[in-house]
């Protein structure tokens, strides 16, 4: 059996991909923290490249936003390809099936604005008048 359960925050917005046969993909990154902290009290993250196709692919990319906290269900695919320099790259992936935002609209939004007035505070501190 293969089957992949994972909670985490996505790395970036969703960007939905049409494929020559116009079927709909998301390629994107769930940051999954590690169980145990390090010995300094951090908690590591691991980077998980997950794939959605189809009518999934296009709610997902509707609803969910860079940040937002998601579980995914689906099972581990790997694959292999040859680049132009003949180096061949092996990817490990999450094939999505399903998924669930854990968070609310609001609470999602709140935070977005809470990242852009970080942003403003830091881009005000490098260029002081």
């Amino acid at each position: 059996m293969n089957k992949s359960m994972l909670i985490g925050r996505l790395v970036a917005h969703p960007e939905i991909i049409k494929t020559s046969n116009d079927k709909s993909l998301v390629r994107t990154t769930l940051a999954v923290n590690r169980r145990f902290k390090t010995d300094d009290g951090t908690r590591e993250a691991d980077f998980i490249s997950i794939v959605i196709w189809g009518k999934t692919a296009e709610n997902f990319a509707s609803y969910a936003k860079k940040g937002a906290l998601i579980s995914i269900e689906g099972e581990i695919r790997t694959r292999q390809f040859t680049d132009q320099k003949k180096i061949k790259h092996y990817v490990t992936e999450i094939l999505v099936s399903t998924y669930e935002l854990l968070e609310s609209r609001t609470t999602m939004a709140m935070r977005e604005n809470n990242q852009q007035t970080e942003t403003l505070i830091l881009e005000a501190e490098e260029f002081p008048f």
